[in-house]
């Protein structure tokens, strides 16, 4: 059991190394700010002069079209188009590193129109 806790303990320290060194790099795409709107408990994205709130969770990546930008606080966070959408109304949020989890959607605050194909991904309603 010690073996199995050290071991864990090893490999987050070194993940958290790996994961400072490349974010001391400059990116090569625009930066994306986050803005936490306490009123509404979460975090907005703003890219090009464009408030985007949280959408929904994608459990897999079918919808990531390319990355556009990554977050200004957070540069293993990648900002991507939704495929077959255009990113003024739509983007998808990533982290790149291992076990980032899920492809979070993103919707402009001045976009009404939901797709069905994106409506059944929709777990917030600001």
């Amino acid at each position: 059991m010690k073996k199995v806790v050290l071991t864990l303990v090893i490999f987050t320290v070194l993940s958290c190394s790996f994961i400072g060194c490349s974010t001391d790099k400059p990116s090569e795409y625009p930066e994306c700010s986050a803005i936490i709107n306490t009123e509404l408990g979460c975090v907005e994205l703003c890219y090009n002069d464009i408030v985007y709130r949280p959408f929904g969770v994608f459990v897999n990546n079918s919808f990531r079209g390319t990355q556009i930008a990554v977050r200004a606080d957070m540069q293993e966070s990648k900002i991507c188009q939704v495929k077959g959408y255009p990113p003024e109304e739509w983007i998808i949020e990533y982290l790149d590193m291992p076990m980032g989890g899920g492809d979070m959607l993103f919707k402009a605050v001045d976009t009404t129109e939901i797709p069905e194909e994106l409506a059944q991904y929709q777990e917030y309603e600001y």
